[in-house]
């Protein structure tokens, strides 16, 4: 069984904004909004989706104190969370943490952890990251980490990121030339 642990040290009420994130998960860096936050240090297991409609199915498979984890819905995709932070609260399921390489509007009401560079459709780490691996959350630290062989999981055949396709047309095009989000999502 996996466990987890919280740390106490300040209240989501004593910090506001945001803050950039780096680390093993999140190279590039990643936006945390600060005030969704009641716990400094976390780290919790992780609870893997290859998309927010797939995470809105999947609630079921989501525990108090779990990282969801959903990708596929970076750049590319720019998928918006409030069904899925909605869903959450609509379940009871508390002390949640989202993390996603997709935008984020901000006015999600849980704690998010949104734009983690680079991407799942980047090969970034965060499409290497399985259920129940652990993650780790410092604030103070403006760290986010995984505790997995995430290069060893790239370097294998058996695990590849997801591929979105769109068809013909702009979006098709779109897909294949954007760039990841701390290059400004330039095409």
């Amino acid at each position: 069984m996996t466990q987890f642990t919280q740390i106490q040290r300040q209240t989501a009420a004593s910090a506001s904004g945001f803050a950039i994130l780096h680390g093993t998960l999140a190279p590039e860096g990643c936006v945390v909004k600060l005030d969704g936050f009641g716990v400094e240090i976390f780290d919790g297991p992780a609870r893997v989706f290859g998309s927010t409609d797939e995470a809105l199915a999947g609630i079921g498979r989501v525990r108090a104190c779990d990282i969801v984890i959903i990708r596929q819905d970076g750049e590319i995709t720019a998928a918006g969370l409030q069904a899925f932070t909605d869903a959450l609260e609509d379940a009871g399921i508390e002390r949640v943490t989202v993390i996603t390489d997709a935008r984020t509007s901000g006015n999600e009401n849980a704690a998010i952890i949104g734009h983690v560079a680079p991407g799942a459709q980047a090969r970034g780490p965060i499409a290497y990251v399985n259920d129940d691996d652990i993650i780790h959350i410092d604030i103070a630290a403006r760290r986010i980490d995984v505790f997995a062989d995430i290069e060893l999981r790239r370097a294998s055949k058996a695990q590849k990121p997801g591929k979105i396709t769109f068809g013909a047309g702009a979006l098709e095009k779109y897909a294949r030339m954007v760039t990841s989000v701390t290059n400004a999502g330039m095409l």
